[in-house]
């Protein structure tokens, strides 16, 4: 009895180490960044700026846990993360208990490059995460100069009279024909239609956007909308079109509350389009279809269009 007594104490010395053990390496297994995004977005395609920001939430199934610190890698190549390498950026191991708005510091990022990267965080007893599932971001034009595309319409010319823009004024369509002999490795489609905008890809609608872009102060800035075409590119010949709508571009000389005319306050014009398609074969070569003059127009079938008294549409 009396020898009982006499381990008591080291018996409940190893209980609590065990227990305190086992919570430790529970919490370093259990704790991991997870719902990574880049500019609010799982996998963007077409990030238009040089820092972009990261987020990430962290999930324990241990109770209180918190974020201390992080390290995140960002590579060009998806085999340097396997790697645990980051020639793109390195963070280091951040003291910093915030998992958003972390900004991009590594070196300066290309137009048109897809981009991996991932994230691990350590906790309040400096006990670091495995590293997280790896994810993608793809910048597009980073500057004006990376456009090469130019601005095209049907040339007719705009309306002068208020009552002439109740009339039948069919929108334009364009086309182009382009011919592929190579493998392709990826494509992208950049756009902006002013106003709305619709593009096709050898008989096929492109994306699932309806009333793109968005609404933006024309004058200032006007929007632009990335797609992925790779599985709509065909070997041989292929036929790209764009159908055109008013949108906010073209409005309705209407009385907003009896009093504010929108063509008054805002910058108009008849529709246009500037569009780029860029082709990456698998040899490393790369190909740019734009707008320019090139491109042919008729008049398509939407031949009254507003967003407040909707379209008439006229398949003859």
């Amino acid at each position: 009895m009396k020898k009982a007594i006499k381990n008591a104490p080291v018996r409940l010395f190893i209980r609590c180490f065990f227990v305190l053990l086992v919570t430790h390496f529970s919490t370093f297994a259990s704790v991991q960044p997870e719902n990574l995004r880049c500019e609010y977005l799982e996998n963007p395609l077409g990030i238009g700026i040089r820092k972009p920001r990261f987020n990430w939430i962290i999930t324990s199934s241990v109770p209180n846990i918190r974020q201390t610190a992080y390290e995140l890698l960002v590579s060009e190549q998806k085999e340097e993360l396997e790697e645990n390498r980051g020639s793109q950026w390195y963070s280091g191991k951040i003291k910093e208990e915030g998992s958003i708005q972390v900004i991009y510091k590594g070196n300066p990022l290309k137009p048109f490059t897809r981009y991996f990267w991932k994230v691990r965080i350590f906790d309040e007893h400096d006990i670091p995460s495995s590293w997280s599932e790896i994810q993608w971001f793809e910048t597009a034009m980073l500057s004006p100069e990376d456009w090469e595309a130019q601005w095209i319409g049907n040339g007719q010319p705009q309306f002068q009279n208020d009552e002439e823009f109740y009339q039948e004024d069919p929108m334009p369509l364009f086309r182009k024909e382009f011919t592929i002999q190579k493998q392709i490795r990826s494509a992208r489609l950049y756009i902006c239609g002013l106003g709305y905008h619709e593009a096709y890809l050898n008989g096929e609608k492109i994306g699932d956007h309806v009333l793109d872009p968005g609404w933006t102060a024309h004058k200032k800035q006007n929007l632009y909308v990335t797609h992925d075409i790779t599985g709509l590119i065909r070997k041989g010949k292929n036929t790209t079109g764009i159908m055109l709508g008013n949108g906010w571009y073209n409005p309705l000389p209407l009385q907003l509350f009896a009093r504010f005319n929108i063509r008054d306050h805002q910058q108009t014009g008849r529709p246009v389009v500037k569009a780029q398609i860029h082709l990456n074969y698998m040899d490393g070569s790369t190909e740019i279809i734009q707008t320019d003059n090139s491109w042919f127009t008729t008049q398509g079938p939407v031949i009254k269009n507003n967003v407040y008294l909707g379209e008439h549409y006229d398949g003859r």
